[in-house]
């Protein structure tokens, strides 16, 4: 396969501020077309991105005989369905968090793609995030002794879109779209699935449904205790903090806020300005942020999988065991007690 073709489903945050970035920075990569709700969106993505065909109907892009690929980056509740429909077509999904809803459609999704003969992407980017693969191989190095311990905080002041407050779209909270990050990082630390979850969650900032904070403690068959501290309720900027805790040491992550750059600019230019939002103190990568935060590594890894026939680091399987301690930590919170995980 000379150049990869990618029909890219979703014109929202992922697909213009991550995935389309990134992509253009990988050889190889063909970006044929977009698929967005809206004409507008569509278009403009399009338009910012050189992408020679844009429509309003992701189904066009699965007859396209150009796309092996589908990138699939819209509301929860059009996974499952996005995707079999794509199997059906004999493309490659690459599958955004949450794979689904729920594990009965995840279920769906593995079958469709298995029976096909396609490959099903969970594109999850934290085990690609270069601090945390540096923390990974300390791990496993015995740098930290035998661990006990994980943490994960990730959180943000709002989600990205109004879709993420409707329970029909995105299937909860705070827990579905912050924690699963939280939930990959303990899980691939510990080296252990989930046996038990114990859920706190409530709703303090936003009007919503579901909530827009939680904290959970999970256990591993390993006896690992793993701890999510995750928002939409977060003050003053994003948190991506992770923590491990071992015998014979500890390691401790900041991904966004420990950087060794610190710039004051009156001109706004820190942060590749001129902006009004880049005065003042500010805090400017010292790599690019897709690099950072795996981004880029995430999809040249999907990329390299297709091309090369590379075992993935991120599949359907791991997609699936996240969703599983989801769906357990949603049954805590209505029972008041840890919950075991599904098998």
């Amino acid at each position: 396969m000379n150049e990869l073709g990618i029909g890219v489903i979703g014109a929202g945050f992922w697909a213009n501020e991550m995935h389309l970035p990134a992509f253009r920075k990988i050889p190889g990569v063909r970006i044929v077309g977009v698929a967005a709700r809206t004409e507008d969106s569509a278009r403009r993505t399009a338009e910012r991105f050189g992408i020679p065909r844009w429509t309003t109907d992701y189904r066009e892009l699965l007859s396209d005989p150009d796309v092996q690929v589908v990138d699939i980056l819209t509301p929860n509740y059009l996974h499952a369905p996005m995707t079999i429909a794509a199997a059906e077509h004999c493309k490659h999904v690459i599958c955004i968090k949450p794979m689904a809803l729920n594990l009965e459609e995840v279920d769906r999704m593995v079958r469709a793609t298995t029976q096909a003969g396609v490959q099903l992407f969970y594109a999850e980017n934290v085990p690609f995030i270069p601090a945390l693969t540096r923390a990974k191989a300390i791990v496993d190095q015995g740098g930290l002794g035998r661990v006990f311990r994980v943490k994960a905080c990730e959180g943000i002041g709002a989600p990205h879109a109004p879709w993420f407050l409707d329970h029909a779209q995105a299937g909860g909270g705070a827990i579905i779209d912050m924690a699963v990050h939280s939930i990959s990082f303990c899980r691939w630390i510990a080296g252990a699935e989930a046996e038990t979850v114990y859920a706190a969650a409530g709703t303090f900032v936003h009007k919503m449904q579901d909530e827009d904070t939680a904290v959970m403690t999970i256990r591993f068959h390993n006896g690992v205790i793993g701890q999510t501290e995750d928002s939409w309720s977060l003050a003053g900027a994003m948190d991506s903090r992770f923590e491990v805790f071992g015998t014979k040491g500890r390691i401790l992550v900041d991904n966004l806020h420990r950087q060794p750059i610190q710039v004051v600019s009156e001109e706004g230019y820190a942060n590749g300005g001129p902006k009004e939002s880049n005065r003042g103190w500010t805090y400017p990568m010292p790599i690019p942020g897709d690099i950072a935060d795996g981004q880029l590594a995430m999809l040249q890894h999907f990329v390299d999988c297709l091309c090369g026939g590379r075992p993935s680091r991120s599949t359907a399987a791991d997609g699936r065991a996240i969703q599983a301690i989801v769906e357990a930590a949603y049954r805590s919170l209505q029972s008041g007690r840890a919950e075991p995980v599904s098998d």
